[in-house]
């Protein structure tokens, strides 16, 4: 990447509120090496897609699931329901600092930082999710009945377990 590319960015992050230290911190997060397990906080994170892309499979949120209805609407219906708002909620914490303690915790967030984001914003955060290449992914693990299951590389093994179905 030659010079002109990068005065590209430069020029771009001067045109933002983006603090040096924070893009800083965001690129050696992005691309520096890890160094262990992941923290508790990225496993919930990561989980989050699973549970995404699981409950619309499902259409939770929705009365009659047999009826044909746009996906927008399938998606909408989930964020409508006490069920989605418990389930943001739990997944995307939020940073406290435990002064007692002197640490930074991650405690489950709040409903007014649910109601933060707007319902539309909900839907198409859920959308892009589904149609994400990750998604589609996870999407290429759900049985024909939309429950998670583990492919295997025995052979014997996967079969044994989709015979037990």
């Amino acid at each position: 990447m030659g010079t002109a590319n990068w005065d590209k960015v430069i020029s771009y992050l001067k045109t933002t509120k983006a603090k040096p230290e924070k893009v800083l911190n965001m690129l050696k997060t992005s691309y520096g090496k890890r160094s262990g397990q992941e923290s508790d906080y990225e496993v919930v994170r990561n989980s989050w897609a699973y549970i995404v892309i699981g409950s619309l499979a499902n259409k939770y949120g929705t009365k009659d699931k047999k009826k044909k209805i746009p996906f927008t609407q399938v998606i909408r219906n989930w964020v409508n329901s006490k069920d989605y708002q418990e389930a943001w909620c739990m997944f995307h914490q939020k940073k406290v600092k435990n002064k007692k303690l002197n640490r930074v915790e991650w405690n489950r967030s709040e409903e007014e930082d649910f109601n933060k984001v707007s319902q539309n914003r909900h839907v198409r955060n859920l959308n892009d999710i589904w149609v994400s290449k990750n998604g589609k992914t996870i999407r290429k693990n759900l049985s024909p009945n939309n429950k998670f299951y583990v492919t295997s590389k025995f052979g014997e093994y996967a079969k044994k377990f989709e015979s037990d179905e």
